[in-house]
């Protein structure tokens, strides 16, 4: 494995994001006025590609945008971090997008439409196992179609190489056909209903790894719990952090960092400092000298 750069495979989604800024998350049937609104790449797959990019990651992204102008910009966008889009197919219908509430707090609500996330295939997936078979560490999401994540972890631990899955949004259909994988990233309340015990072998990963906002993160693994702490902030827009702390454990760990999760809290930590997804995410330099810090 290269310490140096890991190759970090990621397939994922890819959306366009419309943040608006709101005193309070709607309630049903409310009308609320939005003071300001910001229009920026997102998804959860792109959002981990960023930060494992900005982290220091060689990365390549696998996933769908559609043939329209978003696309297009979209594909630009991922090349001008130094991402290959080799495996970032078109379809005919549109890119992916996320209409996102952001309270006063940093808090969130967020609608999804999947657009071309969902036009991918297991064959498409099939077309670049080549790819995934030459990374360090394959990063999953679930904003794909359950079947296209499953079958890229398939092709990855038959392969020897590590899969790092976060199950967000966590859905009925994962929880009924949940499958191995090596690392497991969630929060408290997707814990609660993947392994409400910490058991391993319930949740089928080898290390578990449960955020919790402003407290310790907790890393399960078989010699027992670990609590790291996450360093203080006030967060502006938590949209974006969970994938942050993503991308850049799937870096820190590749590099055989014993200090990854603590180099992913601060990078999360750092993602709620500005507002927007990938505009909040932070590069290398500033995530080591956080960690110093």
């Amino acid at each position: 494995m290269s310490k140096l750069r890991p190759r970090i495979v990621v397939v994922g989604s890819l959306n366009v994001d419309h943040t608006l800024r709101v005193p309070h998350i709607p309630a049903a049937g409310e009308t609320l006025a939005a003071s300001g609104m910001l229009t920026c790449f997102g998804g959860k797959g792109a959002n981990q590609a960023v930060a494992a990019a900005r982290a220091g990651g060689a990365v390549s992204m696998i996933g769908c945008v559609g043939e329209d102008d978003f696309g297009t910009r979209y594909i630009e966008e991922l090349k001008r971090e130094g991402i290959d889009t080799a495996g970032v197919l078109r379809a005919a219908i549109p890119t992916g997008s996320a209409f996102i509430a952001v309270d006063d707090r940093g808090e969130n609500s967020i609608i999804v439409n999947a657009g071309a996330n969902h036009a991918i295939t297991e064959e498409d997936i099939e077309k670049h196992a080549g790819l995934i078979r030459g990374a360090d560490a394959l990063l999953l999401q679930l904003e794909c179609p359950l079947a296209v994540v499953r079958r890229a972890a398939e092709i990855a631990r038959e392969a020897g190489v590590r899969v790092v899955l976060n199950p967000s949004p966590l859905s009925a259909e994962y929880l009924a056909a949940r499958f191995e994988v090596d690392v497991l990233i969630v929060n408290e309340g997707e814990a609660e209903q993947i392994a409400p015990n910490r058991n391993l072998r319930e949740a089928k990963c080898r290390h578990l790894i449960i955020t919790r906002g402003a407290e310790s993160t907790l890393s399960v693994t078989e010699e027992g719990v670990t609590e790291i702490m996450p360093p203080k902030v006030t967060p502006v827009d938590t949209v974006g952090a969970g994938d942050t702390f993503a991308g850049a454990f799937a870096v820190a760990s590749g590099e055989g960092r014993g200090d990854a999760i603590r180099f992913a809290n601060a990078a999360g930590a750092l993602a709620t400092l500005k507002a927007g997804a990938q505009p909040a995410i932070p590069t290398r330099e500033e995530i080591e000298a956080f960690v110093r810090g």
